[in-house]
């Protein structure tokens, strides 16, 4: 069995700052439908624990934070993969995608 949760990557950016940035709260709190962004998926598969920074497509906002689907399959595992519909707030972005 396949399970997964969102690190929070205020957490991640707290325990090291000078490290381990994060995009402003502004600008994670300010996201809408199309917009990519990088998550942390702690992911525990018969026992063994990955972590993997994948990108996420914004579908909606909701009062909460978001909805998106993975763009990408995990390399730890095939129970998860792109399409996956998931719910996660500002906290949990690391990075938002610029197309520069």
């Amino acid at each position: 069995m396949v399970d997964f949760e969102l690190e929070s990557g205020e957490q991640l950016h707290a325990e090291a700052p000078d490290t381990f940035w994060i995009p402003p709260l502004a600008a994670r709190q300010s996201l809408s439908s199309g917009d990519i962004v990088k998550l942390v998926f702690r992911i525990e598969e018969d026992g063994e624990v990955n972590v993997e920074r994948m990108w996420v497509v914004i579908q909606q906002a909701t009062t909460e934070g978001y909805v998106g689907i993975l763009d990408n399959d995990p390399y730890c595992t095939d129970q998860i993969q792109a399409g996956l519909e998931l719910e996660f707030a500002p906290k949990h972005i690391i990075d938002i995608y610029a197309d520069d």
